[in-house]
């Protein structure tokens, strides 16, 4: 890791186009250790306001439109910095977050009706819910139980973006069943 870091590192400094910066979050890519978990939070907040502010049809297409978007613009940073899904490039994480909560709010319109009356999407129950989200996803990112895994393998921007759409779906599997252990 230690060349691929300093590699990212040089990039970041002296190579940066739009795409290598949003596709690191600008310096939350830089977090020296765990960048990943880094945009994993700062996924948190802009979650709530979407869970706040959209209903579940709306916040599902910003979420395909979002992945879309992730993947041809890591696809492409990756082949500016020459790198395959370097540590730095945390704007998968940042996309699959909000992800993680469709399945639950699918099944349990209550959630819906949570964040909608939270303020902003924050309430003690919500509170609870980004909580688990966040250390699932973390759990489930890290591990990397099949498919995820394999995922990674994929070409260009697919394999930096998927791997985490699919711990997204552990995620949403996990909160479908234990969710309601949260209210």
């Amino acid at each position: 890791m230690g060349e691929a870091s300093d590699h990212c590192e040089t990039t970041l400094s002296h190579e940066r186009t739009w795409r290598t910066t949003v596709a690191c979050l600008g310096p939350v890519g830089r977090f020296p250790k765990a960048p990943g978990t880094a945009g994993s939070l700062v996924a948190i907040p802009m979650a709530a306001y979407l869970l706040y502010a959209l209903p579940l049809w709306a916040l599902a297409l910003t979420c395909l439109l979002l992945m879309l978007f992730a993947v041809r613009c890591c696809g492409k940073a990756e082949q500016e910095m020459g790198l395959r899904d370097p540590g730095c490039m945390v704007l998968d994480e940042w996309v699959a977050i909000p992800c993680c909560y469709l399945g639950l709010l699918w099944i349990d319109p209550a959630w819906q009706e949570a964040f909608q009356d939270s303020h902003w999407g924050w309430s003690i129950p919500t509170l609870k819910l980004h909580l688990a989200v966040f250390c699932l996803f973390r759990v489930f990112d890290i591990w990397k139980p099949w498919p995820v895994g394999s995922a990674q393998r994929w070409p260009g921007g697919w394999g930096v973006v998927m791997d985490d759409i699919l711990a997204a779906l552990y995620v949403n599997g996990v909160l479908c069943l234990f969710g309601g252990m949260l209210v």
